[in-house]
């Protein structure tokens, strides 16, 4: 049996709830794979000797993926109050 035909065989035996959450991660998975290219383990480099990653450049995918949301959060001035005394 192939991992596909498994997932499917064990998807059918959730409840339709269960069914939707699976598939809503499966996409989430397929999102994040969009801008990266898929390496083996035997590519992936394990020494210490990595460059140095900003959070930015770690969440810079997923920016603007979110609708009626704040550019930035200090436009939240009560949440800023006293920010920097």
């Amino acid at each position: 049996m192939t991992v596909l035909e498994k997932a499917m065989s064990t998807l059918q035996q959730l409840p339709i709830e269960k069914q939707r959450e699976a598939l809503n991660f499966i996409e989430f998975l397929v999102f994040q794979l969009s801008d990266r290219q898929v390496t083996t383990a035997e590519e992936v480099s394990l020494t210490k000797d990595k460059p140095t990653v900003s959070c930015y450049d770690l969440t810079k995918q997923w920016i603007g993926i979110a609708d009626d949301l704040p550019d930035d959060l200090s436009v939240n001035h009560k949440y800023m109050e006293g920010y920097g005394e």
